[in-house]
């Protein structure tokens, strides 16, 4: 804050809902009760009671009188009698799921009435009577009932009904039939019989970041036994246990420990899971042991407490409720990368002793599990026919839960599925699946769990359903054969059952979930993830083997090969942010490290950066965890220093001292050895005699010269001083339909301004400067899109479209090109060996080039539709040379995410889409079986495509930097990904940076 100005705050928009006035006497009453969870918990639920704020009802044959005073309500179908009841609606935290009308019945109907709730119908009081009721058209039913008994409690899903933008909700009440009934009013004598809406309310705003969901394989596990097992005891530190005992005892009153060596071998691909299994003894545990990789030299035995091996890192995974006589699966792939031997050791969390079964138990000795990839060899032919897993995700139709005590009530709008073996819950699942025309390697059911158990529920088939009608009463029949039984289960875990044996045909699937012990278990419904609350719904996974396809087209070979690829192996994830060239091969690259799931909210990411050798391997690595700091982009001086670039907040210190406190960015330069040498911050604002705006800046990219000067540009809001003095964007502040103008910036290599440049437009679209490059000359050139008004330095421009500059070394500019286009981007621009100018983006409408027009798939429509995607050439003095515009349809299309320029002056991009489209035939799988493939394509600088390359799915777009003999391309590895015949497994399911060198 400045100048003791009032900081503006944003507040998002939430569930915040005032209470009416003048509707009726005010509500007393209103009553909460906190279901399931609490503050911390998965997911809390609590159901508010709400009592009406007016009720009456009318009678046509009493069409002057009122009754609003009555002790009841009536409602009839001859003559005829409707009932009324209005709801105030307090403010709540959490999202509404469900709301239910619950009123009693003072006698007995053969067909109840049903709930009406017309829209904008709110002229009546309890003053009203059937001359001055309510009238609307149409139906407007929103719930109804069947048979109604005298004294039993009456419900209506009325969660349609609910409008949370107004502060009441009315619902009508009318006869289906002749035969009517009455039921209790607000003005009964006996409270506990009077109407009331049941709202439940549920939240998961303390829910951790839910946990990776296991990596999709696609064949069974290779079982291992353990090669030795034994168990120490402090009690006894030089006494073995002699490895003889059935038990193996984990526990700390005595401390007692496990240790588990298992020898794997024959493996012939690369691991993607392993699971520890263990078999729990008579007694279970309510706080089991934690697995931790060991390492020491130790045997069966002979080892002690004294001579155990010790334990490494942190805990690899922990499972706290382990039932008696249960199984438990900890999972260990973090350890288990290959063949060779794997050590294991189990240590007890609390005085709670828990024992397993050893491997002198044949029939439930321990296991070491493991499943690897599917086998893969290198594509010996021309076009490097291949195959690929498909995995398809389908989340359930319906789902639900029963309850026994609740026979008649419906949960298909709860947030959870409920498994309880007292009272005894149930749970129900329904696909519609089409598992195509490939066969099908495996189908999984998946669910989140919500709440640990020492004993899971079983699996059966079920016969298909529809939520809203299924309660206890109407529930699925189910098949005899059990598909699966969990064990025990911990707490925001995901849980999965192989059901390839029963889904063998496209069509609905439904399952059942019944429990297998009295404890009550959670799994997340589809309606969490619907309505926001959690984004971990149910999920049926397919896995299928694709046919044959051409993975490589055009050449020559080696061209588009892969030379070499490296992988980062941390346990926390990480994910590729940029990369750019460096010397004598070598590059650098930008990478964020997200903190671990158990890591505390306020950790934040760190930012790293590091300077690579020709062969990818790191030369040194620098940390940046300071908050508030985001790394965007990063360059290579020709003397090998490095600049970095990006955005904060408040005043960090990167290593030279706090950055001008505020809202901004910086530029940072780090030496050879990765030490800061010098940092910049601009910040920007807008103020009022009131108000003091602390506004964004945004750095889109950065490049260097010859000298090391360090050119960016990027766009802010408001005033800045890039050291020259205060100047304005044009935009005062972030607003709705609005985006900001543009800044070129460059700094020598000490850091000090050298000039700068506004790009400023009138419209409500700014300037967007989305890309730099320099030539050799040290030329600046820039595109991006260009609003009306903006003076490139010879002007204003007078039109809309994208745009291409060039400014020489210092500021003056050479020339300026406009593309007319109603709407696109121009987001890379690089520099070929002449000096001409190659870009790609991409447009919607009629965009005018070289004096020819080319036309978007849907030109005329109103606003920003589907874009084309475009590569183009520009000469040295930004002539209109050459373009080539992928033109899209309705099921294909193509975007651009990469552009380089190799060392041979060959055009090199990466891209997304079918990559049919960029001209060399068919190539990769149909867009429609295997969408935005990640594709890498090479192109001769007269824009002839040379070759094209499709990869397995990556979880980001390909980042790519020219280097000697070849092209970096950085992408993100979330999944298993096979290259070459290689598998490529991410550590700890999270992701990894994956550096591919492709040759040129």
């Amino acid at each position: 804050m400045r100048h003791g100005a009032k900081r503006v705050v944003g507040w998002g928009l939430g569930v915040l809902l005032g209470l009416a006035s003048g509707c009726g006497p005010s509500q007393t009453g209103a009553s909460t009760s906190t279901k399931r969870g609490s503050r911390g918990d998965a997911l809390i639920t609590r159901n508010e009671t709400l009592y009406p704020v007016a009720d009456t009802h009318v009678m046509e044959g009493s069409p002057t009188t009122s009754y609003g005073a009555l002790t009841t309500l009536e409602v009839d179908g001859s003559p005829q009698a409707e009932a009324y009841l209005r709801f105030a609606i307090p403010p709540f935290a959490g999202t509404l799921t469900t709301a239910r009308l619950r009123l009693h019945a003072l006698d007995s109907s053969m067909d109840g009435p049903s709930v009406r709730n017309p829209p904008g119908v709110w002229n009546w009081s309890e003053l009203t009577t059937w001359n001055t009721r309510p009238l609307w058209s149409g139906s407007w039913v929103v719930a109804d009932v069947g048979p109604v008994l005298r004294g039993t409690w009456v419900e209506w899903d009325v969660t349609e009904a609910i409008n949370l933008q107004r502060n009441t909700v009315d619902v009508f009440l009318k006869a289906d039939d002749p035969d009517g009934v009455m039921f209790a009013s607000s003005e009964h004598e006996d409270p506990t019989l009077r109407p009331r809406l049941v709202l439940t309310i549920e939240s998961a705003q303390d829910h951790p970041p839910p946990s990776i969901p296991p990596l999709p394989v696609s064949g069974a596990p290779v079982a291992f036994a353990p090669s030795a097992d034994a168990f120490v005891s402090a009690d006894a530190p030089g006494t073995p246990s002699g490895g003889a005992s059935v038990l193996l005892r984990v526990g700390n009153t005595p401390q007692r420990e496990v240790h588990l060596r298992f020898f794997l071998q024959g493996l012939t691909e690369t691991v993607q899971r392993a699971v520890l299994r263990l078999k729990v003894g008579n007694d279970g545990s309510a706080n089991g042991p934690s697995v931790f990789e060991t390492r020491g030299a130790w045997t069966e035995g002979s080892v002690t407490w004294n001579s155990r091996p010790a334990r490494v890192g942190s805990a690899v995974d922990r499972v706290p409720v382990l039932t008696p006589s249960g199984f438990v699966d900890y999972d260990v792939t973090n350890l288990v990368r290959g063949n060779g031997e794997v050590s294991l050791g189990l240590y007890g969390n609390s005085t709670d002793e828990v024992g397993f079964h050893s491997r002198e138990v044949s029939t439930q000795r321990p296991e070491l599990l493991v499943w690897t990839g599917a086998s893969r060899s290198e594509p010996p032919d021309a076009c490097m026919t291949r195959q690929e897993l498909l995995s398809r995700t389908f989340v359930p139709l319906h789902d639900t839960s029963v309850v026994q005590s609740s026979p008649t009530t419906v949960f298909h709008r709860a947030a959870s599925l409920s498994v309880d073996g007292w009272p005894q819950a149930e749970s129900y699942l329904d696909f519609d699946v089409q598992l195509g025309s490939r066969p099908v390697r495996r189908v999984l059911l998946r669910l989140y769990a919500l709440d640990a158990s020492g004993n899971g529920p079983r699996l059966f088939k079920a016969q298909s359903f529809e939520g809203a009608t299924t309660d206890w009463n109407h529930r699925p029949a189910i098949s005899a054969t059990v598909l699966g039984d969990l064990g025990a289960v911990s707490r925001d875990q995901w849980v999965e059952f192989d059901v390839t044996s029963v889904v063998t045909t496209s069509g609905r699937h439904a399952f059942a979930l019944h429990p297998d012990a009295q404890e009550d278990l959670r799994f997340a419904s589809l309606e969490a993830q619907k309505r926001g609350i959690l984004a971990v719904a149910p999920q049926l996974l397919v896995l299928s083997e694709s046919e044959s396809f051409c993975s490589y087209r055009g050449g020559p070979r080696p061209s588009g090969t892969v030379a070499w690829v490296t992988q980062s192996g941390g346990l926390p994830a990480e994910r590729t942010r940029h990369v750019a060239s460096g010397r004598e091969g070598g590059y650098v690259s930008l990478s964020a490290v997200e903190p671990l799931q158990a890591a505390p909210s306020s950790f934040e990411q760190v930012d790293v950066v590091t300077l690579h050798g020709a062969d990818g391997a790191s030369v040194w690595s620098r940390e940046f965890a300071q908050a508030g700091v985001e790394f965007r982009k990063v360059a290579v001086t020709s003397d090998g220093q490095v600049l970095a670039a990006g955005e904060y907040f408040g005043a960090p210190n990167l290593g030279k001292g706090p950055l001008p406190w505020g809202r901004g960015m910086f530029v940072a330069r780090l030496g050879t050895s990765g030490k800061v040498e010098w940092t910049q911050g601009y910040i920007a604002w807008f103020e009022t005699p009131n108000v003091f705006y602390e506004n964004p800046m945004e750095v889109l990219d950065l490049a260097t010269d010859a000298h090391g000067s360090a050119v960016l540009v990027g766009t802010f809001w408001g005033y800045t001083n890039f050291g020259a003095g205060v100047v304005y964007s044009g935009k005062s502040f972030p607003t709705e339909g609005q985006s900001p103008n543009s800044f070129l910036l460059k700094l020598d290599s000490d850091g000090r301004l050298r000039w700068s440049r506004l790009l400023v437009a009138s419209t409500a679209r700014g300037t967007k400067a989305s890309s730099v490059a320099v030539d050799s000359e040290e030329n600046i050139s820039v595109g991006g899109w260009v609003g009306r008004d903006t003076d490139f330095g010879v002007g204003p421009t007078f039109m809309n479209g994208l745009f291409a500059a060039r400014w020489g070394v210092s500021g003056n500019l050479l020339w300026s090109r406009v593309f007319p286009v109603s709407h696109g981007d121009l987001h890379g621009v690089r520099t070929l060996p002449d000096g001409g100018v190659v870009f790609v983006g991409a447009f919607d409408g009629n965009l005018t080039f070289a004096g020819h027009t080319y036309s978007s798939r849907e030109p005329n429509d109103a606003g920003d539709g589907p874009r084309d995607a475009v590569l183009g050439r520009l000469g040295p003095l930004g002539t209109e040379e050459g373009l080539r515009h992928f033109q899209s349809d309705a099921s294909v299309s193509l975007s651009f995410q990469g552009l380089a320029v190799d060392e041979t002056g060959r055009i090199v991009t990466s891209q997304a889409g079918w990559a049919d489209l960029l001209g060399l035939g068919p190539v990769g799988l149909p867009e429609g079986q295997a969408p935005n493939r990640p594709t890498l394509a090479s192109f001769e600088s007269s824009l002839e495509t040379r070759w094209v390359r499709v990869l397995e799915p990556l979880h980001s777009g390909l980042h790519l930097a020219p280097v000697e003999g070849g092209i970096i391309a950085a992408g993100d590895l979330a999944n298993p990904f096979e290259l070459d015949g290689t598998w490529y497994t991410p550590t700890s399911r999270r992701a990894d940076v994956l550096h591919l060198k492709l040759r040129p």
